[in-house]
């Protein structure tokens, strides 16, 4: 039996066995051929070397297939991340060495095979470093932005496709019913229509614009002065103080239609009548459209005013106030036209004072007169709708009457003025307040308790020249502007008794006892202290037709 050995032989080992030598003592015939090996060595039996496996056998299994650039590559890798991780930190500055070149691989180990070609030089050559958490997309990202990507693409395509904004969002139903409305055409004529709305900051709908209060008193003042403050600088001698006063009557419960009053205040230094006028608006839905009384959209928004805001009696009333012209308004009241058959403001068979503006401040034509005396009661000279202006409440108020055939009697200075509402009708005689001294729309104070009396029309004031008020026809006189009253040979002056005959025509025959009270009349009501006439206030009309006084 063979000895095992416990060494190991090679070419420098000094204690192998001496049986690992015998080949040496053999033949050389025996002796196995050096270089390439053609057969199997032959060991001596027993002997580890004998005990390995054969040549033939090894090189099958130790037989590899040839590199491809893939493996080159994922080697080149594999030694770059190995060098990094291997190099240890500098500790400072001072000890940073440049890290070691790579050894260069030697071709000829390949044993004969092609050597691996050099990569291509481009973004794929630089080695890659490691991958973050950062880079990396999860699933449930994608799920994500594929969730909320595709809506939002589908709503920008339909805004896209309807032709809005893309900022506009509106829902799927409202835009079924834009594109219908496009399909099948435009409303009809009598079809209400929306008011126009305007997105919100959410998005959503706003509510509609309500109307502008005061953007309606602005707009009224505007054109107030547009229209009437050349007439009021000339009538009260100087440029208005005040802004116009602004009163809306009334309103419909949406508040898109307006009615009321407007008065340019007048100056405390001036005794003349106010400018006063009524107004009519409507929203549009971005802005008023306001009309004048005298104005042709005045009676154009009186027409399509609602019912429940004014009824169509009313409108007719004050639609034939606006559009009334000076010829026509003549022709009213100097009873050519028959006309209203007014008296004069106070209770029949009784007689007032008749009094005129300063000379001074008058201005021509004459249209306003002031009574003072009696009971002070104040009464409507016809039948009509009322209104007031300036005033409210128990202070000084100013009134005005329509009546039926568009002609206007005013009453300023009136106080405890009636409660009857805006537009109320009234019968000729009835209570409207009692006299006072300050005027409604400013001015200067009377001296006594007094009622302006005057004519007017939706333009402004009808002149008193002709018309005929209580049995008695009123004139004026020039130098100086002075206003009376005839009937028949009876003229009656400025500060003369006038007695109210009530709604009569004028006639040529003067009553039995003209400058003797009335019955009813009481003590105070004329220009004397005692309440007798002054001497100058009774004239007689002379054969000629000059008058002289008594």
């Amino acid at each position: 039996m063979a000895r095992r050995d416990d060494g190991h032989a090679s070419r420098t080992s000094t204690h192998a066995s001496p049986w690992a030598r015998a080949s040496e003592h053999l033949p050389p015939a025996a002796r196995p051929q050096r270089g390439r090996w053609s057969e199997e060595p032959r060991w001596p039996e027993g002997s580890w070397w004998s005990e390995q496996p054969g040549w033939d056998e090894r090189g099958r299994r130790r037989r590899r297939r040839e590199p491809t650039r893939r493996d080159v590559r994922r080697r080149e890798k594999g030694r770059t991340r190995r060098g990094r991780a291997r190099q240890p930190a500098p500790r400072s500055a001072s000890r940073l060495e440049p890290p070691p070149a790579p050894r260069p691989r030697d071709p000829g180990r390949t044993s004969g095979r092609r050597p691996p070609t050099r990569p291509r030089p481009g973004p794929r050559a630089r080695p890659r470093g490691p991958r973050l958490p950062a880079d990396r997309v999860g699933v449930g990202a994608i799920i994500l932005s594929a969730v909320v990507g595709l809506p939002l693409l589908g709503i920008v395509e339909r805004t896209l496709l309807d032709g809005r904004p893309i900022g506009t969002t509106e829902s799927a139903a409202s835009g079924k019913g834009a594109r219908d409305s496009k399909k099948h055409g435009t409303a009809a004529p009598g079809t209400p229509q929306r008011p126009r709305q305007r997105p919100g900051a959410s998005g959503a709908p706003a509510a509609p614009v309500r109307p502008d209060t005061r953007a309606l008193t602005a707009q009224v003042r505007k054109a107030t002065l547009a229209q009437r403050g050349a007439a009021a600088r000339q009538a009260y001698g100087a440029a208005p103080s005040r802004p116009p006063v602004v009163v809306a009557s009334r309103t419909s419960d949406d508040g898109t239609w307006v009615f009321g009053t407007t008065a340019i205040p007048v100056p405390a230094s001036s005794d003349a009548d106010p400018e006063i006028a009524f107004f009519a608006a409507r929203w549009t839905g971005r802005s008023w459209r306001v009309g004048l009384s005298g104005a042709g959209a005045f009676g154009t928004l009186l027409g399509a005013m609602p019912a429940n805001v004014m009824s169509a009696a009313e409108a007719r009333v004050l639609r034939r106030y606006g559009a009334l012209t000076a010829e026509q308004a003549a022709a009213e009241v100097n009873g050519t036209r028959g006309g209203a058959a007014l008296m004069l403001p106070w209770k029949t068979g009784t007689a007032w004072t008749m009094l005129t503006a300063d000379p001074g401040s008058a201005q021509r034509p004459l249209s306003a007169l002031a009574f003072a005396g009696g009971d002070g009661r104040v009464q409507a000279s016809g039948a009509g709708r009322l209104y007031r202006f300036c005033g409210s409440g128990s202070g000084p108020t100013l009134l005005m009457v329509v009546h039926a055939d568009g002609v206007a009697t005013t009453y300023d200075r009136v106080t405890s003025a009636t409660r009857l509402r805006e537009g109320s009708v009234v019968g000729r005689g009835d209570a409207l307040g009692r006299t006072g001294t300050a005027g409604a729309c400013g001015g200067a104070p009377a001296a006594r308790a007094e009622v302006r009396f005057d004519l007017r029309r939706g333009a402004g004031p009808v002149p008193l020249d002709g018309a005929v008020v209580g049995g008695w026809t009123f004139s004026e006189r020039a130098k100086p502007l002075l206003g009376y009253a005839e009937r028949g040979a009876l003229q009656v002056l400025p500060g003369g008794l006038l007695a109210n005959l009530g709604a009569v025509p004028a006639a040529d025959a003067p009553p039995s006892s003209p400058s003797s009270p009335l019955p009813g009349d009481e003590p105070g009501g004329g220009a004397g202290p005692d309440g007798d006439p002054s001497p100058s206030a009774t004239q007689n009309r002379s054969p000629s037709g000059a008058n002289t006084q008594q």
